[in-house]
């Protein structure tokens, strides 16, 4: 087993990976764009409400939350596991295209689209572009909720995906 350096780090580069490659075979980033709608924009930080007034186009923002301890897990053979909170705000020009996108978010969460799975492994984007896979680290992603939060100060659609990464390693790490 090689240890894993900054794995929270790789982990947030996985999920913003897999997310925009899930968001592009669905047609919201490069054209044709579905629904004749301006392409999404993917940023990796939250976005302040106060920025939410200039956005004109289609935005998605991805960011983390808390982070538990490690733990050991009930797999046997050693294996701990540490959890994440992920957020992904997705705002849209109108209400259709909003939900649109809100869905497809979640169906990458979910596992529930065609090709799509619930668990990934992590992978160093530091030894290549492309990713290298690390084997015994598995991400697996559980209790996803969507949220319309109450803001009438924002003009644009907006939906919060929440969602619990549970990465899985092994325990000497």
């Amino acid at each position: 087993m090689t240890y894993v350096r900054h794995a929270s780090r790789k982990l947030a580069w996985t999920f913003e990976r897999n997310l925009r490659a899930h968001l592009t075979s669905c047609g919201w980033i490069t054209p044709p764009i579905v629904f004749n709608t301006t392409p999404v924009t993917i940023t990796t930080r939250r976005i302040p409400e106060s920025e939410m007034q200039t956005i004109t186009g289609n935005l998605v923002g991805i960011f983390f939350g808390s982070e538990t301890d490690d733990a050991p897990t009930q797999l046997g053979g050693g294996f701990s596991a540490v959890q994440h909170q992920v957020y992904v705000d997705a705002i849209a020009v109108n209400e259709a295209i909003g939900l649109a996108l809100a869905s497809d978010i979640k169906d990458f969460l979910t596992g529930r689209a065609p090709g799509l799975s619930r668990y990934f492994h992590l992978r160093d984007y530091d030894t290549d572009a492309g990713g290298t896979e690390l084997p015994d680290w598995q991400i697996e992603i559980t209790d996803v909720e969507r949220q319309r939060p109450d803001n009438n100060q924002v003009k644009l659609f907006w939906q919060v995906l929440v969602a619990t990464l549970e990465m899985t390693f092994p325990g000497d790490q």
